[in-house]
């Protein structure tokens, strides 16, 4: 049987601007996985709970497209974008992670 897994195809990136005052501040952009991964784009969080994800399918193999999963069970189970999440009954309300990417 095979294993089912969470997949989601955007998240946010960290990207850097010019401060009005001179030197950059780093901000979070939300963007297709596989756009960001064009954009040599590093970092990445949820774009939901702003938890952690890990990196999946970047490999690009035929027919697959780039995508980004929970790292933390916990992150998937209250954020809106998770599969525990969507699966969960007992009418749960999402939630910021607990220890959110900065």
């Amino acid at each position: 049987m095979a294993v089912e897994r969470e997949k989601i195809y955007e998240c946010e990136v960290k990207r850097r601007r010019v401060k009005v005052g001179g030197g950059y501040e780093p901000f979070w952009k939300v963007k297709p996985v596989a756009d960001a991964l064009v954009d040599n784009d590093t970092e990445f969080r949820c774009k939901d709970c702003f938890g952690e994800v890990k990196l999946l399918g970047r490999n690009g193999k035929a027919g697959s497209v780039p995508y980004v999963e929970h790292k933390s069970p916990a992150d998937s189970e209250y954020c809106a974008n998770g599969m525990l999440f969507k699966k969960a009954t007992d009418g749960r309300e999402p939630k910021p992670s607990q220890r959110p990417v900065e």
